[in-house]
């Protein structure tokens, strides 16, 4: 599925005198405070009341923690210990907006992490156009998140403010469906029975009223989206379930907003073979192997990769096994678990997956030549595929090298280099009889002078 760019949730339009009304009442606690100076110093600079909002929402991130103890509920504790559970967040929210002539309704209701979990809980509408237009905010959520008994700050997660109604409803049920702002309000037993998506999928381009339309429709968990990519990339297409089977093909795009690197991850492998189109689109068709997750990563300021989607990659049935062989055969776990394999170089390499399972399963091969990282390109037609040779017996390479670089078989002191081309292509062949124990190299000429890189390693007996 495709979806466009969506940067901000909606800005409400209520008919205050019937919203007044029908609104559930929500009975603020009393204060002994006076927040007016408080309101004006956190949004001075502000000229909107959005922008005010803004403000208030982003003080409230940096400078609350959330009361582990769960024992402060009102504004005045909140501002007090720098501390409080959701209500206190929200109560202070209105504290600080009431001064400057910002109408804020407190909310509560449920929310929920996971399908069918519920969880009471608090948030806020503010109007900040005119006498009728408004915004969703969750203060808490922004702040950060609990793990045990241990609040995690995190860092003014804009992510909770000016929310789009269609990306609320995933995660926060109101009490008064009022508070819905979606044109098909949703019963408690679909709010329970949708996946669990945060308003970050709009930050990669998804469409909030779309995803409420397709999760409606199509009962799947969905996978997890995090803030790593967020203003690097867009996400044009990606499998929309959490689980992904090993042996099937998946189809994974996406823009650039900046230069960055990003690439897929599955097992210890990465890949970054992504194909652009003219329009700058860069896309990959990608079949798991092995399980664990699938991540799509993209490269951080520290050097590291940092997954940004987070697939899971059940254990394989037979028809999984099936499919793989069918599609990847390197990828099979009877090549991927003998020693030496390097499923990312064998497959950069052209080896023939069919013929290297054919012989593992006849016991021929049990264990790999070793692998190198080298800068020339090179596909393998044909070799050895047992990484343990016999002295005095013939083997033949066969190399179809990218340029004219200078590649050998070397055998302790001995030089392997008068390759036959192989008429009508571009290939070279050669066979060698190693009489050396120890070992025989592929190697191949890097540029400069008399130097070579090792391209393949095996072992002579």
């Amino acid at each position: 599925m495709n979806y466009v760019k969506h940067l901000a949730g909606t800005v409400l339009a209520v008919f205050l005198s019937i919203f007044i009304s029908r609104a559930q009442s929500y009975n603020i606690s009393d204060t002994r405070y006076d927040y007016s100076n408080a309101a004006r110093q956190i949004t001075a600079g502000c000229s909107t009341r959005y922008e005010q909002a803004k403000a208030i929402y982003r003080w409230l991130c940096r400078n609350i923690s959330y009361d582990t103890s769960y024992s402060i509920y009102t504004a005045d504790e909140c501002w007090d210990s720098r501390t409080g559970v959701c209500q206190a967040y929200c109560e202070l929210f209105y504290r600080l907006a009431e001064p400057l002539g910002i109408k804020t309704y407190i909310i509560t209701g449920d929310t929920k992490k996971s399908v069918g979990e519920e969880i009471g809980h608090a948030w806020v509408f503010a109007v900040v156009e005119g006498d009728g237009t408004g915004i969703l905010i969750d203060p808490t959520w922004g702040a950060g998140s609990v793990d045990g008994k241990v609040f995690k700050r995190s860092d003014n997660d804009m992510t909770w403010f000016h929310v789009d109604p269609s990306w609320m409803i995933f995660s926060h049920f109101p009490d008064d469906d009022i508070f819905q702002f979606i044109d098909n309000r949703l019963s408690v037993e679909q709010f329970l029975a949708l996946p669990y998506i945060r308003p970050v999928w709009g930050e990669y381009g998804y469409d909030a009223k779309e995803m409420l339309e397709y999760c409606m429709a199509n009962r799947n968990d969905m996978p997890e989206l995090n803030n790593n990519g967020v203003g690097k990339v867009l996400l044009v297409d990606m499998p929309l379930q959490k689980e992904l089977r090993i042996g099937s093909t998946y189809s994974f795009s996406f823009g650039k907003l900046e230069n960055c690197d990003v690439r897929i991850t599955n097992g210890d492998d990465l890949y970054d073979g992504w194909t652009v189109s003219s329009s700058g689109i860069y896309s990959m068709n990608f079949t798991p192997y092995t399980p664990g997750n699938l991540t799509l990563s993209i490269k951080g300021n520290d050097g590291a990769y940092w997954s940004f989607v987070q697939y899971e990659v059940p254990e394989p049935t037979r028809s999984d096994l099936a499919r793989l062989k069918n599609v990847r055969p390197l990828a099979m776990p009877q090549i991927t678990e003998l020693k030496n394999a390097d499923l990312r170089k064998m497959e950069e390499l052209g080896i023939d997956g069919e013929e290297l399972l054919s012989q593992v399963l006849e016991g021929k091969v049990r264990t790999l030549p070793v692998f190198y990282t080298f800068n020339n390109g090179c596909r393998i037609v044909d070799m050895p595929y047992s990484g343990i040779l016999e002295s005095g017996v013939q083997y033949t390479f066969t190399i179809i090298p990218e340029d004219d670089s200078q590649w050998a078989l070397v055998n302790g002191d001995t030089w392997f280099s008068e390759w036959t081309e192989i008429s009508g292509s571009h290939a070279l062949t050669m066979t060698v009889i190693p009489k050396n124990p120890g070992e025989l190299l592929l190697v191949v000429n890097s540029g400069s002078g008399n130097n070579y890189e090792y391209c393949l390693k095996y072992i002579v007996r």
